[in-house]
């Protein structure tokens, strides 16, 4: 025989009821009542918007936040105990810096951390400044996970090819006839 199910009864919310006096204008006490759902709707964002700051959180509000190119993984990397992160010679970015003696500096610098592919990768944001740490801040979230990644990328956005050529040189430069002139 089936047991007989209990049901809960639900409850729903009642709207207000909301006495208007025979002399008072009822189209004016819409108005009010109106102001005042407004007035609590706008409380309730604020508080939720409040909260969402509080907890660091973006959902669908138009502060950005920043979120680091490295991997998780890295980025919960830590120092062995007793260590103190190093300080970094700043990369700018510019054409005068060599880029293979910023690397090889910056390696030369982290000393022993640089047998930690993590750590090498987690601190060398500290080695860079203006525009060089500006194109670190653009990669995806999370999208750098290798040390050979980052070099690569970094290589691939600084390296000026800076080959001297005398005029000597220039001069000697000569058009084949089946050349256009920009060859």
């Amino acid at each position: 025989m089936p047991q007989p199910q209990l049901v809960e009864p639900m409850i729903q919310a009642q709207p207000e009821v909301i006495l208007v006096d025979r002399n008072n204008n009822a189209d004016e006490v819409v108005r009010n009542v109106q102001q005042q759902n407004i007035g609590a709707h706008n409380n309730i964002t604020n508080l939720v918007e409040n909260i969402i700051a509080q907890n660091a959180l973006n959902i669908g509000l138009h502060r950005p936040n920043f979120v680091s190119p490295l991997s998780e993984l890295v980025l919960q990397s830590e120092l062995p105990m007793g260590y103190k992160i190093p300080k970094f010679t700043k990369f700018i970015g510019d054409i005068s810096e060599s880029i293979v003696e910023h690397i090889t500096r910056h390696l030369t610098e982290a000393g022993d951390l640089e047998n930690d592919e993590n750590l090498r990768l987690k601190y060398f944001p500290n080695s860079l400044t203006k525009n060089a740490f500006t194109w670190f801040t653009t990669f995806t979230p999370h999208s750098i996970q290798y040390w050979t990644q980052l070099e690569r990328l970094f290589h691939e956005q600084f390296y000026m090819c800076q080959s001297k050529i005398s005029i000597k040189e220039l001069a000697s430069v000569k058009r084949n006839s089946t050349e256009s002139i920009d060859n």
